[in-house]
């Protein structure tokens, strides 16, 4: 009998790992898809790969991606860049042919001649809209140049969230590719050849705290929000399914990102990422449906009860658009972190009280609570017995409604 609970529970699982997007006329519920905690010693080749669909070796920026530029530590994902020589022997196919041309140097042997090494990720499943979104701070050194990024190809479907600068820690830059329509975007009659895209500027620094970055796309749109605040809208299509890319990397003195490093630099350095999280808006993750300890936080996010509240300096015309983002309120995430306990974290705008209710599969309120100007909250439902129930949370005039179930070995029974 124990055994058929808790498999009949754990079937429900996958339906717990929700987030909504709170406006204030509704909220859109989007479901977990794919992503890592990164609470392991190793990455998941499963998930990802440490290869860019055309190879590793970054010629014009003088840098290979290697696999020992990754580490997984302290419950967070380490992608470091570094000074170093290399000498690594490409493929044909890795070679780029423009950039010998134009530089005018020669491979001998095919082998390439590197001074930088540093840390990617990219995934091994491909994506086509939904919502993204990493939690992440930066070492923040002058010439470093860290990245989350989407790639589709065809040839250069390309979703930037968000682009980083050492030197420049408290600005991030979001741009997009296409082969057509994204890099003639037309703003205004008298903007008519600039590129989609700029830099963001922060009121605190993105090396010092940790901070939320997300991006939503849809169809017809991609919205970007920095701890849960619009900050950026672009309205086009990608045609691609694409593949997420995470990556540190190192800017080169006459390219579109310089200037480089210098002697300032320290070496080496770290892009670290607590979390990257995929989400859908239909419930597509029924081969996860048993992993209910697919979340248990580490201490990274277990010791910090509030996220930062790091927000623009102000607004950028060139890609914020008010009538966009006027009913945007909050992005709320429930997750399961154990068999009865549930994590709850709140992004956007201030809300003042939020009232969380829980019944039971009799309509009889089981538990209660109530937290206000807080960001992350976790709820322990460690004294109820086994068995389906209902969580309400009550967002100024939205009420989140959603089944959980809580599997309490101790009180198996009880109910």
């Amino acid at each position: 009998m124990r055994l058929t609970i808790l498999f009949f529970l754990s079937s429900f699982l996958s339906f717990s790992q929700v987030m909504w997007d709170v406006k204030t006329y509704g909220a859109f519920k989007w479901y977990y898809q794919f992503g890592d905690e990164f609470t392991g010693n190793t990455l998941d080749l499963e998930k990802w790969r440490i290869v860019l669909p055309w190879g590793n070796a970054v010629m014009s920026q003088d840098l290979i991606f290697d696999s020992k530029s990754i580490e997984l530590k302290d419950g967070m994902l380490k992608l470091k860049s570094n000074k170093e020589e290399n000498q690594t022997k490409l493929e044909a196919w890795q070679i780029d042919s423009s950039y010998i041309k134009r530089s005018k140097i020669k491979l001998n042997n095919q082998l390439f001649n590197s001074h930088f090494t540093a840390g990617l990720i990219s995934s091994q499943q491909k994506f086509k809209t939904g919502f993204f979104e990493i939690r992440f701070k930066s070492t923040g050194q002058k010439g470093t140049w860290p990245a989350f990024w989407l790639y589709g190809g065809n040839p250069n479907d390309e979703i930037d969230i968000f682009e980083l600068k050492g030197e420049r820690d408290n600005e991030f830059h979001v741009d997009v590719h296409c082969p057509k329509g994204c890099d003639n975007y037309k703003k205004s009659f008298f903007d008519f050849q600039r590129g989609w895209g700029t830099w963001l500027k922060t009121k605190q620094s993105l090396s010092t705290s940790w901070n939320i970055i997300s991006a939503e796309w849809r169809g017809h749109f991609v919205k970007i929000c920095l701890n849960g605040k619009p900050v950026a809208f672009f309205k086009g299509t990608f045609n691609t399914d694409q593949i997420l890319v995470l990556n540190n990397s190192v800017a080169k003195d006459g390219g579109a990102f310089k200037p480089g490093p210098d002697q300032t630099t320290q070496w080496p350095n770290s892009f670290d990422i607590d979390y990257v999280r995929v989400w859908s808006s239909e419930d597509t993750i029924q081969r996860l449906q048993n992993n209910h300890l697919l979340f248990k936080n580490s201490e990274v996010s277990l010791s910090e009860n509030n996220l930062s509240e790091t927000e623009l300096i102000k607004n950028n015309k060139r890609v914020y658009y008010k009538e966009n983002f006027d009913y945007d309120v909050a992005h709320v995430t429930l997750l399961p972190i154990s068999y009865n306990k549930y994590s709850l974290s709140i992004l956007g705008k201030p809300l003042g009280q939020i009232q969380i209710d829980v019944y039971d599969y009799n309509r009889i309120k089981v538990a209660g609570f109530k937290i206000a100007n807080i960001n992350y909250y976790v709820l322990d439902l460690s004294h109820l017995p086994t068995g389906p129930y209902e969580i309400q949370i009550n967002i100024g005039n939205q009420r989140l409604i959603h089944n959980i179930p809580i599997i309490n070995p101790e009180k198996i029974g009880e109910q």
